[in-house]
């Protein structure tokens, strides 16, 4: 299996940061990616086809039938671009999981940093947000940076092709990290969504500043993103084994 990046504006991400998202506890990391590129000047600039992707392909914006696919935008920020891949979703088979995460990485050859955007079940009062480091050194420079790192958290793991995205980045010779905000169980969060970007924004000064109207933003994810009373014909292709997900 491999991926395949049907480049939209020429460019790469070479020297940029790259946040990555994918389905996962309260789809954290998605509301997140999602948010960016609403209060960031954004542009969807590849496509990325995975064969490990239900197949279902769907019309774009344009009216136009598009095979399944996870989106890269680039963003235009206040210190430079930067870049975010928006993931479709996420196979569950163990080996399907590690080839996307391993062509991603083969796709992001050259990123300044790759940051996983990820959701971290806690008790309603628990609201942090920290950095999980995916080696010693980068534990290290991140501390010295001031960065929140935990080093003891999350102590059961993690899995799915976010979590072996990042974490595999180093034998790639990139720079892996989790960025994590704590949420309730499954619920969707958008005061966990709007503590990660602020965390973002202010490890990469990507110019949210006060993030005015988030609250608007984040409602209309969320409802964008809200089940509907239709029948799903595709639920049997979408394994949802009940497991943690990054």
């Amino acid at each position: 299996m491999s991926l395949k990046v049907i480049w939209l504006d020429e460019g790469g991400v070479e020297g940029t940061p790259c946040f990555v998202a994918f389905p996962g506890v309260g789809d954290i990391g998605i509301l997140t990616a999602e948010l960016l590129e609403q209060l960031v000047p954004s542009k969807t600039v590849a496509h990325v086809l995975d064969p490990s992707l239900p197949p279902l392909a769907q019309l774009d914006e344009n009216g136009v039938l598009q095979p399944p696919h996870h989106r890269l935008v680039r963003l235009e920020t206040d210190s430079g671009p930067a870049h975010v891949l928006i993931g479709a979703g996420q196979s569950g088979l163990p080996h399907l999981q590690h080839a996307t995460a391993v062509g991603l990485l083969e796709a992001m050859s050259g990123a300044k940093e790759i940051v996983g955007l990820a959701g971290f079940r806690a008790s309603a009062e628990d609201r942090r947000t920290f950095w999980v480091a995916t080696s010693s050194d980068d534990a290290t420079s991140f501390e010295a940076e001031g960065r929140t790192v935990s080093r003891t958290e999350p102590q059961a793991g993690c899995i799915g092709a976010l979590a072996l995205l990042v974490s595999l980045a180093p034998h790639h010779g990139l720079s892996g990290s989790l960025a994590v905000s704590t949420t309730v169980g499954e619920s969707k969060d958008p005061s966990a969504a709007q503590r990660l970007a602020q965390m973002l924004d202010d490890t990469f000064a990507l110019g949210l500043g006060a993030m005015p109207n988030v609250d608007e933003h984040l409602r209309s994810l969320l409802e964008a993103r809200a089940p509907r009373a239709v029948q799903d014909h595709i639920s049997e292709l979408m394994e949802r084994p009940d497991a943690f997900y990054a």
